[in-house]
């Protein structure tokens, strides 16, 4: 596990410590189940009428903390 800027992330996903958080907190912890999951920027992102598409951790950054866990992995 890797702490960055209080951001726990495993190897397989140290790639996306360089994404940013952009939009406010539309996803919700696995976790705590809180809606408080702010989406990230997307370097795969195209044009689409719908609007960006972010990329949504599965926990928040206190849950991931917390627990020690990659806020990116399927638990």
């Amino acid at each position: 596990m890797r702490n960055s800027l209080h951001r726990y992330v495993c190897n397989n996903h140290i790639e996306l410590l360089i994404e940013t958080p952009l939009s406010p907190c539309r996803g919700s912890c696995k976790l705590c189940k809180q809606k408080r999951v702010n989406g990230y920027s997307n370097p795969d992102h195209v044009s689409n009428p719908f609007g960006y598409l972010y990329l949504i951790p599965r926990l928040c950054e206190s849950c991931a903390v917390k627990h020690k866990k990659c806020m990116w992995c399927n638990y």
